[in-house]
């Protein structure tokens, strides 16, 4: 009776030891997630992190901008891509926040006209300086996004086509 009741308390400390160690792994990771930042902030710690930044232009009230939100940018892959090559910004098209580029103060939704967007979701991708260096309308799916990423973020696009890329 004595080695079933050691039994039993060996149980619930290692019941209670994963727990614990799964509840520290989740919020660490939760921790290092990468989260949209204010453009103007990007656009400081671009240049001294040495990432891009990676432009999510977005409306509310679209179905497939809801989508990449809650799908495509949740994907473990796509949060490690932008982890390593960006810092994220998002712009919402009919937002009357205020954002400041380069020193120009507008609206997100004047920023999203200053970008020419035409279209939601549309992501931008823009270098350490903000200028842009090609841009990606539409929804798509988390693997092609995370391949497309890192892409971009790798600089592979200066060397060959994101087919090549892909097959390589």
């Amino acid at each position: 009776m004595k080695n079933y009741a050691y039994t039993i308390i060996a149980m619930v400390i290692l019941a209670i030891a994963i727990f614990a160690f799964s509840t520290q792994s989740v919020a660490q990771e939760a921790e290092n997630s990468p989260e949209p930042i204010s453009l103007e902030e990007a656009l400081k710690l671009a240049p001294e992190s040495d990432k891009k930044i990676l432009v999510d232009v977005y409306a509310e009230w679209c179905p497939y901008c809801q989508r990449m939100h809650s799908e495509v940018y949740k994907d473990s892959s796509v949060l490690e891509a932008i982890a390593e090559h960006y810092i994220w910004v998002k712009i919402n098209v009919e937002s009357e926040e205020m954002v400041n580029y380069h020193g120009n103060e507008m609206t997100e939704a004047q920023f999203a006209r200053a970008l020419e967007n035409r279209s939601v979701p549309t992501t931008y991708f823009l270098n350490q300086e903000g200028s842009i260096l090609g841009s990606q309308p539409g929804f798509i799916e988390a693997e092609m996004f995370s391949n497309l990423l890192n892409f971009v973020g790798s600089d592979q696009f200066l060397v060959q086509t994101f087919q090549e890329y892909q097959e390589n």
